[in-house]
């Protein structure tokens, strides 16, 4: 149907317009209006003119929309109704999750479905199966099988109903599937085919707990074996029964401290025989074997036997029990039922000392080859024997010498490690000045360095000397040992700083022989245990040990540590060749000088130590000036390291 349109002229376009609005009969706002022609001027002033011309149309009516097709969801499934003739198609959107193909092509967001569904695909997002995992896990042991299971569930994805609209967009509903969950029927099916057969706990089990999402279960327990019990030993004799180190039996020890004789007859030991475990059962039903237990025999020596059935040790004389590695063995002793003082004289003799009273003034104790047991004090008294000292009360202005030469042999080491250090500095110091200085008096050389750089020479030349006359008090046996391994030139040392350098380094090297050969030898450890000490004078191959409240006043001699432990050391010097210097409290308040020396290596561990105690390790030390807790002391890379707490003091 055509369109009612005028055409219009005039001088200007407004008038162009209105002349076609009049021949159309119709308002400016019902027509559409084209400009065909501007109007122009031409020519000489003007006098040739070209009008404005429009086009004038008229609009169209609105008419009724045209009618639609309409999409709906039922049921999960798109139902497609088709336009009436003329009418335009539906439109079907779309979100990411989904997928659309019509005609073969991938579309995106939306299409209008111009040919219906016939050649549409809708791809929804992939559906998850629902899934059940479980597992039957059995210990290392087999004494236990546990089902472990765990359910996942899945996911079924439908389109959600909608209602007829010729716009409409697909929403997608998930949908959970439980997963399937096992039974009871199941389970047992389970156990037989893993072959379990002892211990089933099918019976406990129910429905709920597996209807859970996961869980574990003991499906078996079976019965694990019952352990039995080594042998062990117990030492009657000694303060804190013990059952023995089956793998340290055979190590070579010696203990005395807290022992005291025994009369004839005496049990010394009792063995408790192993004790085998009971056999437990698996899961499978097998037979599982306990460990097997460990039995150790009661060793006996001189002055011991066993019982008949092998679980005693009994004394056969009246003596000193010891062990001794791994052997228990009597020493026949020499015991005092009282004091030891004017009525009984001195005591020295060969074998072991008790003495059930106390060692008391002026009286002297000796034991050329046994150890020495006092059961009360010892006051102004001296002991002195080639094994352990144990004194179970105080010690009080006493002399206690333990090891016999022994100690002197490890002075003797001392003092030529001091002195092979004197030398080697003074024939350095020599040699450097004589090569420089011609006609040199050596003697007035000698002489001068030694005032000057070494004026420890002529103390320990002098010391040692004295040593080997200490080791000469001492048993013959001891004697003759540490006398036949130093050279007698050792000991002539008046002309041997005036003979010139030549003959220097030849005691030098005397001096370091004399040193090996001692080493050889070796130093029988003899320890020293007291509960108290004051006003003393304690040497010992060996340890000393101060059970009670401390020592006081005191010098003290060791050879592989100290300890008051529990206790204080005050007022006096202790000097441990190496080993654990250990004590609660060093020094006191009122800073009374003490000493602590380790003449080579190991630890000071002290809770508290108070000012003007003095700690060394080899030739280096460190004076405290205060109050310090939680000291500990020792040799960092050959430095003198000092903490306190976690506090580092020097080094």
């Amino acid at each position: 149907m055509r369109r009612r349109q005028a055409l219009g002229t005039g001088d200007t376009i407004d008038a162009a317009i209105a002349v076609a609005l009049a021949e159309l009969g119709a308002t400016r706002d019902q027509v559409e209006v084209e400009v065909l022609q501007q109007p122009q001027r031409r020519g000489f002033l003007g006098l040739k003119r070209q009008p404005a011309e429009v086009r004038v149309t008229v609009k169209e009516e609105p008419g009724p929309p045209p009618e639609e097709g309409t999409l709906a969801v039922f049921n999960g499934r798109l139902v497609y109704e088709p336009p009436p003739p003329g009418g335009l198609p539906p439109i079907l959107e779309f979100g990411p999750e989904v997928q659309v193909l019509y005609g073969g092509v991938q579309v995106q967001r939306e299409v209008a479905l111009t040919t219906g569904l016939t050649s549409l695909e809708i791809v929804l997002p992939v559906d998850i199966d629902p899934e059940l995992h479980y597992d039957v896990v059995v210990d290392p042991m087999r004494t236990k099988a546990q089902l472990v299971w765990k359910r996942t569930p899945g996911v079924v994805h439908r389109l959600a109903d909608q209602p007829p609209r010729s716009r409409l967009r697909l929403q997608v509903v998930r949908e959970p599937v439980p997963a399937p969950a096992l039974t009871v029927e199941q389970v047992a099916e389970i156990a037989a085919t893993a072959g379990l057969k002892y211990g089933l706990r099918l019976g406990e089990l129910n429905q709920d707990l597996l209807s859970e999402l996961e869980g574990t279960y003991d499906l078996a327990v079976g019965t694990p074996p019952t352990p039995g019990h080594d042998a062990s030993i117990r030492y009657v004799f000694q303060d804190d029964p013990k059952p023995v180190d089956l793998d340290a039996i055979r190590i070579d020890h010696f203990e005395l401290h807290g022992t005291s004789g025994v009369p004839k007859g005496a049990v010394l030991a009792v063995k408790t025989p192993p004790e085998p475990g009971l056999p437990g059962r698996d899961v499978y039903g097998q037979v599982i074997h306990p460990s097997p237990v460990r039995d150790v025999e009661i060793w006996v020596g001189e002055g011991a036997a066993l019982s008949d059935d092998g679980l005693q040790a009994i004394a056969l004389v009246a003596g000193l029990p010891y062990l001794q590695a791994g052997t228990i063995r009597v020493k026949e002793v020499f015991e005092l039922p009282g004091d030891a003082d004017v009525s009984t004289g001195n005591i020295s003799m060969d074998g072991d000392i008790i003495i059930r009273g106390s060692v008391l003034e002026n009286i002297r104790v000796q034991s050329n080859t046994g150890s020495i047991v006092v059961h009360g004090l010892v006051s102004g008294a001296t002991l002195r024997t080639r094994g352990s000292i144990t004194v179970f009360r105080n010690v009080v202005r006493s002399q206690l010498f333990a090891g016999g030469a022994s100690i002197a042999r490890m002075r003797m080491a001392n003092l030529l490690e001091k002195l092979a250090e004197q030398l080697e500095g003074l024939i350095a110091a020599s040699e450097s000045i004589v090569a420089q200085v011609e006609n040199l008096s050596f003697e007035s050389l000698t002489k001068h360095l030694i005032e000057l750089k070494f004026s420890d020479l002529p103390k320990l030349l002098k010391e040692l000397t004295g040593c080997l006359a200490t080791a000469q008090e001492a048993e013959d046996e001891d004697r003759c040992s540490l006398v036949d391994i130093l050279d007698s030139a050792l000991f002539n040392t008046d002309d041997i700083l005036k003979q010139g350098l030549p003959q220097l380094k030849t005691y030098q090297q005397l001096v370091l022989r004399s040193i090996e050969r001692v080493k050889e030898v070796g130093v029988l450890e003899s320890h020293v245990r007291v509960g108290y000490l004051q006003n003393s004078s304690v040497e010992a191959s060996g340890s000393v040990t101060v059970t009670g409240q401390g020592c006081f006043y005191s010098t003290v001699l060791a050879g592989t540590g100290f300890s008051v432990a529990s206790g204080v050391f005050r007022g006096g010097k202790v000097t441990v060749e190496s080993g654990t210097v250990q004590a609660r409290e060093l020094g006191g308040p009122a800073g009374i000088a003490t000493s602590v020396n380790l003449l080579k290596s190991g630890r000071i561990v002290a809770n508290l130590v108070h000012p003007n105690v003095m700690i060394s390790i080899g030739v280096q030390s460190f004076k405290f000036d205060e109050t310090t807790s939680q000291v500990k002391a020792f040799l960092n890379e050959n430095l003198l390291t000092v903490y306190s707490g976690s506090r580092k003091l020097l080094g």
